[in-house]
């Protein structure tokens, strides 16, 4: 009751490796060949020869058998003790092989291993990294393919791609080597042997797949309830009103309730089962007995010697490698599905290499930017509504331009669509000329959901624009100008401290703190060039007096470029040179704040609203001053 679902379907698929998935095998080997190369046809000579050496140890210990009379009767150094010497020599040979190859296997399968984890990586980089928006990424099938992979590696299936390979081949090869020896007993005694373990291998996927039935149904459910119930006896999170109320015995009673219900569940299944077990132990018993059978008859007759009767039982007991080989089994099916999914996703992305965009030096592309809107209509996946629809809206270059609204108005929707994350269903957008994937170089932006780093400062702030991560002198000016020299010196490697305490000498940040560190990646990105800077709900977290000092900052800092702010908070941004209002997809109101006041729309509505919270109770001055 351990394995997940997911983990018992892919022992379904598992078991199955061997009687399907010819084309998921030609996945994993393209993929391993694009790895390695000469190291994969090394390892494969090695799994072959390692494969068929207990074949050739059987029969080299028939012929020592055989040899051993001769070798009494007449002594080792004789003419008939010289077949038992090469008999021993061989065997002492194919030990070494079996030695040293194994050694050399070991080797080279963790080479493979690394190099396939590489390939997959840098695939699932380019279908991830690739587009040039982020709607693919939205496409459920896509995400399923990268979830299903990326899940794989969590679990370590990448890191033994060509351990899992060798063992489950050289396995195989352990078992068709002694069926294609028993040839030379009776042309029919490998058959009946090979059908019986493909019966058997056969009844155990329908077992497991009628198990799974029941795992994913009810079971789970059970399961789910009892892994839920055992996380709040054990987990800190309850841990206080565990005490404090008493649960302990009853939440423990029942937590062995629900397992004990999943328990039974399971056992019935396996009682459901019992019919296909017999069966196939029953096939297995009748095959080995009609050929061990037939090799008494024929030794009785005095049709064999007694070097061939060790030759062919020993042949018998080794085609039970062609059975169930567990574990391996398991991981292989995993391995098979990732080469199968990664396949999918080359054919997604084509041959197109991920290369990272050729930045601007710092010194082009300077000035203001001008973007225009023209009836653009947007709507997100699986929607039926526009989030815009028929969105006019021009910016001219060097104005700061606050866009407000309502929650799910399109706010933010609108400034994907100027950085170029998601293409309109209809109409057009323009960014200093450009469309927006090609004018990325002049865009620099804080999303409200902006990326705290676990990566030193110099990384956090330079990935405005790379090219001046080695600039202090930009460096420090942008951390200066966004505030941040007042946490700087408390820094413990100062520029190369990482901003995480996860990490040792890592140093971890207040929200406000990684504002400003966030307002410095934006001013890195106009010394870097870009002419338009947008502010995208960033310091949803800090309270008004914080954000308006922020946003005033921000504009006092960008002058010389277009800035665009958005926020739910009307009083922060009524010193922008302009402000529109957008409602229903569409721009409503357009005007200074003052103008828009006078107006008595919505916008004056929504702003008297918010200010009303300030002027009532305890608000000090300050507050109601910057409501």
């Amino acid at each position: 009751m351990r394995g997940s679902p997911l983990d018992n379907s892919e022992r379904v698929l598992m078991a199955k490796t061997f009687l399907v998935n010819l084309p998921r095998w030609r996945a994993l080997l393209d993929l391993l060949w694009s790895a390695a190369r000469w190291r994969v046809v090394l390892f494969g000579l090695l799994v072959l020869v390692l494969g068929l050496v207990p074949t050739a140890v059987i029969l080299v210990t028939g012929a020592l058998v055989g040899a051993i009379p001769g070798a009494v009767e007449h002594g080792l150094g004789s003419a008939a003790g010289q077949p038992a010497l090469s008999a021993l020599g061989g065997l002492g040979l194919l030990l070494a092989l079996s030695a040293v190859g194994g050694s050399v296997m070991m080797q080279t399968a963790r080479v493979i291993n690394a190099r396939f984890a590489l390939v997959v990586h840098r695939t699932v980089a380019q279908a991830t990294l690739g587009t040039p928006g982020i709607a693919p990424l939205e496409d459920p099938a896509f995400a399923d393919e990268l979830q299903a992979i990326q899940e794989a590696d969590r679990r370590g299936v990448l890191q033994r791609t060509a351990t899992t390979i060798s063992s489950v081949v050289t396995t195989r090869l352990n078992g068709i080597g002694p069926l294609v020896v028993l040839l030379g007993f009776r042309w029919w005694a490998p058959i009946p042997l090979a059908a019986a373990w493909y019966l058997a291998n056969y009844l155990f996927v329908k077992a497991t797949e009628r198990g799974l039935d029941v795992d994913v149904s009810k079971g789970a459910v059970l399961q789910r309830q009892a892994e839920y119930m055992r996380s709040l006896v054990l987990e800190p999170p309850a841990a206080k009103e565990m005490r404090v109320f008493g649960l302990g015995d009853w939440m423990v009673g029942r937590y062995a309730d629900a397992w004990l219900d999943a328990l039974r569940l399971m056992w019935r299944s396996r009682s459901a089962h019992t019919g296909l077990t017999l069966a196939a132990t029953a096939a297995l018993l009748v095959s080995h007995a009609l050929v061990l059978g037939a090799l008494a008859r024929a030794a009785a007759r005095g049709e064999l010697s007694a070097a061939e009767i060790v030759v062919f039982v020993q042949a018998v007991v080794a085609s039970a490698a062609l059975g169930l080989i567990g574990e391996p089994q398991w991981w292989l099916g995993q391995l098979l599905g990732v080469a199968e999914r990664v396949t999918g996703l080359r054919a997604r992305i084509g041959s197109r290499p991920l290369r990272p965009a050729a930045p601007r030096p710092a010194s082009a592309g300077r000035g203001k930017v001008a973007v225009r809107l023209e009836g653009v209509r947007f709507t997100y996946r699986g929607r039926t509504r526009p989030t815009l629809d028929g969105l006019n809206l021009e910016i001219p270059a060097g104005q700061s331009l606050a866009i407000v609204g309502e929650n799910g108005a399109g706010k933010s929707t609108l400034i994907k669509l100027l950085c170029g994350l998601y293409e309109p269903d209809a109409g057009r957008v323009v960014v200093d000329g450009l469309p927006p994937v090609e004018a990325r170089d002049r865009v620099g932006v804080i999303f409200q959901d902006f990326v705290r780093y676990k990566l030193p400062l110099r990384e956090n702030v330079a990935f405005g624009h790379l090219p001046l991560a080695d600039d202090a002198e930009a460096l420090d000016g942008a951390l200066r100008d966004a505030g941040g020299t007042s946490f700087f010196g408390r820094l413990p490697r100062g520029w190369d401290t990482v901003l995480s305490r996860e990490f040792e000498g890592g140093a971890d940040l207040s929200g406000g703190e990684w504002q400003r560190v966030a307002l410095a990646r934006a001013l890195t990105a106009v010394r870097g060039g870009a002419g338009l800077l947008i502010l995208d709900e960033p310091t949803a977290s800090l309270d008004v007096r914080a954000e308006t000092e922020l946003f005033e900052r921000f504009l006092a800092l960008t002058r010389d470029v277009t800035t665009i702010l958005v926020s739910h908070r009307l009083s922060s941004v009524r010193r922008a040179d302009r402000i529109v209002v957008i409602d229903d997809g569409v721009v409503v109101e357009d005007g200074t704040h003052d103008e828009l006041m006078r107006a008595g729309g919505r916008y004056a509505e929504m702003f008297t609203l918010q200010a009303e919270r300030f002027t009532v109770g305890d608000a000090s001055p300050e507050e109601v001053a910057h409501a």
